[in-house]
């Protein structure tokens, strides 16, 4: 896949795959954290705290496996800009500043215009919510710009 330059027929059954993947793995997630809240013995503090660390461990690393999903095409393939440059701002700064939202200056995005609306600073913490807007937005936006046949 490294240094690919045009989309095959192929290109819209994989995309579809991925998002098929990404949806089932965060149904998975709302399935656990409600059978867990189902379960009447526990403590209701402690399980909201535990389920809203997980989610957040848990969405954090959805969002490292959907970049790495397509991490190997070229930019040329995917777009710049938009929801693709923020999840590779977001997925770096989990992975190589400790989860705290560092600016890239090659890419540089506007806050008010990003999914997350994070800023340098800020913590990472993606929610379910947070996590399946921003996968809707790079999703649609590697699908526009695959119907465009790579470009623009």
């Amino acid at each position: 896949m490294a240094g690919m330059r045009d989309y095959d027929d192929s290109e819209q059954d994989y995309v579809d795959a991925c998002r098929s993947r990404s949806e089932t793995q965060a149904a998975m997630f709302r399935e656990v954290a409600q059978a867990a809240r189902d379960h009447g013995d526990a403590d209701v503090d402690l399980l909201e705290g535990a389920l809203a660390s997980l989610e957040y461990e848990y969405f954090n690393n959805m969002l490292i496996v959907l970049e790495g999903y397509f991490g190997e095409r070229s930019r040329a393939l995917l777009g710049r800009g938009g929801a693709v440059d923020e999840v590779r701002a977001v997925v770096r700064s989990l992975m190589e500043d400790g989860g705290t939202f560092v600016a890239d200056p090659r890419s540089p995005l506007d806050p008010a215009r990003t999914v997350l609306r994070l800023a340098p600073g800020d913590p990472v913490r993606l929610t379910l919510q947070q996590y399946m807007r921003l996968a809707d937005a790079f999703f649609r936006q590697v699908e526009a710009h695959l119907s465009h046949g790579g470009q623009g």
